[in-house]
């Protein structure tokens, strides 16, 4: 049953001289299929342009990264009206799971007991701390009396995140900003269906850039200023990795001190055997990197990245660029320290410190032959389409209904002999990709004979796209095949081109070419005749 409350609660913000209204509603969330946890309901504040919704109006999803909410005054008053008012849209944004980051502190018994093992103090030392200030005055000054400047982060206090949610790093506030976008389609029929946009930045870019993954066939462009690519553990299973999620600065004495602190997510990395266990499946639902859960269409995706961003990897980014080139129309900016200009670009670093506003009329001005509208009217919940993402043992099958519903499911991947056919049939492309590394291989040997550096690196990318893509691929029915040494070869074959891209963008050129020729190749050809002896006895019968 469908729970969509309107509370009423008009929030007046002016544009213009324009009265415009941001409701305020409420919906039932999608449950969370990984971990079952219980989930209240989600709030979202819609926000209309002064000429009311028509068949032109277009739907835009604001989504808020770290720090953010969507009833912000920033969102409410500033960003959402300006975008509604301009590009005649319903501007929509939601507190999807885990966007309440709070700043309280928990002092748990791993805190206690290893600031004990580690520093000597009692646990009597915390008994008489009222407020969070009062703790970060007491660890600096433990600190300063100690005259170390920074927390062992094997003590990592516990942040809160409010309503009892978690971190679950994309994937539930991808299906939130899902639910929500098909709420309002069916609140506001009349919109137009070929201009649903999807804009975040930092976390809120990939969140985007997610929904972009989960409904191929819904969006007529994406926009992402300094999204993650993948999953980022430190913000997952920080603990277990001696990792920060978050870290405060204290100052005592005029010096600082710096804690380390992460947010109670019940993730696992440790423990295989817990239902908490955030494994492979979980991350290559997340990861974006991934050529098997790719499909063509039409929307357009405009993404920025800082080239000294120190939060998102940009070149994990540089790596989806080259995907998505192959799938969808695409616009990638790699910002440079020339691009700041204090106006549209105001930082060099993560996320730029951009305006929103401006990076917004940027892209629709780079969009300008298509209006930020798409060709089809259709997807996914018109076509009630369902998506399903091979993750490993795990299948997520998404399913769209043209009531704008959403379902999502996990299920299990069980191997058949079905499947082993299937997989069978797979080998020759297999192989044919397999060729295609080695005509790039040649390519790169030639030109770097030429000392021709910068046209390759492009092509070593690529290969390390397809070299992935095969792996993935025999992974799933390895189990299969005859006694092999395909394993051994592969990891040489891997560490040997993360060796040479790393000897790139250090442009230790003779390191480069010594590692290409006498590791690379020589690896990449043990790999791929292994491979044809393996799979040989299958392809000919």
């Amino acid at each position: 049953m469908r729970i969509t409350k309107c509370l009423l609660i008009i929030m007046k913000t002016y544009f213009g001289g324009e009265k415009l209204g941001t409701v305020e509603y409420r919906v039932r969330p999608h449950a969370d299929i990984e971990l079952g946890f219980a989930r209240e309901e989600l709030d979202y504040y819609v926000t209309l342009p002064s000429a009311g919704v028509t068949e032109e109006t277009g739907v835009i999803l604001t989504i808020p990264g770290f720090g953010g909410l969507a009833d912000s005054v920033y969102q409410s008053e500033k960003l959402n009206p300006y975008l509604a008012e301009k590009y005649k849209c319903i501007v929509v944004s939601m507190n999807y799971f885990g966007i309440y980051r709070s700043m309280e502190t928990r002092l748990d018994n791993q805190f206690i007991g290893n600031m004990e093992r580690i520093y000597g103090v009692p646990a009597t030392y915390w008994d008489d701390i009222s407020l969070d200030s009062d703790f970060y005055m007491k660890v600096g000054e433990l600190l300063e009396r100690k005259g170390i400047t920074a927390l062992d982060h094997r003590c990592q206090a516990l942040m809160i995140t409010a309503r009892e949610e978690y971190q679950s790093f994309g994937f539930l506030p991808a299906l939130d900003c899902l639910t929500v976008l098909g709420e309002v389609l069916r609140k506001y029929p009349l919109a137009n269906k070929k201009k649903i946009i999807a804009y975040g930045s930092s976390y809120g870019g990939y969140i985007a850039m997610l929904c972009g993954k989960f409904a191929p066939d819904t969006f007529s462009v994406i926009i992402d200023n300094s999204g993650f690519s993948r999953s980022e553990m430190k913000y997952i299973a920080g603990r277990e990795l001696l990792e920060s999620d978050f870290a405060v600065t204290v100052n005592v004495k005029n010096k600082s001190f710096t804690l380390p602190l992460a947010y109670n997510n019940p993730w696992t990395i440790m423990d295989e055997t817990s239902p908490h266990y955030f494994g492979d499946s979980h991350k290559q639902i997340r990861n974006l990197l991934l050529r098997e859960h790719r499909v063509k269409s039409n929307t357009r995706y405009y993404i920025f990245h800082c080239e000294e961003d120190q939060i998102a990897s940009v070149a994990d980014k540089d790596k989806v660029a080259t995907l998505l080139n192959m799938f969808n129309p695409i616009s990638y900016k790699r910002v440079g320290k020339q691009d700041i200009d204090g106006v549209l670009f105001k930082t060099y670093a993560h996320a730029m410190n951009a305006s929103l506003r401006k990076l917004f009329d940027h892209v629709a001005e780079q969009d300008g032959e298509y209006g930020l509208v798409k060709e089809s009217i259709h997807n996914e919940f018109t076509m009630n389409k369902t998506n399903s993402y091979n993750c490993g043992n795990k299948n997520y099958v998404f399913n769209f209904n043209d009531d704008y519903t959403m379902n999502v499911t996990i299920t299990d991947n069980i191997k058949t002999d079905y499947n082993l056919i299937g997989s069978f049939e797979m080998m020759p492309q297999l192989l044919d990709i397999c060729d295609s590394i080695d005509e790039a291989l040649n390519y790169v040997v030639v030109k770097v004979s030429n000392d021709e550096y910068r046209d390759v690196f492009g092509v070593m990318l690529d290969i390390i796209e397809a070299f992935t893509a095969i792996n993935l691929q025999i992974n799933a029915f390895s189990g299969f095949l005859s006694k092999n040494d395909l394993f051994p070869n592969s990891e040489k074959l891997k560490n040997g081109l993360l060796k040479v891209i790393e000897h790139f963008n250090n442009e230790n050129w003779p390191l480069f070419n010594s590692q290409l020729t006498e590791q690379v190749v020589p690896s990449f050809l043990m790999w791929k005749n292994e491979m044809h002896t393996v799979f040989s006895p299958y392809l000919t019968h």
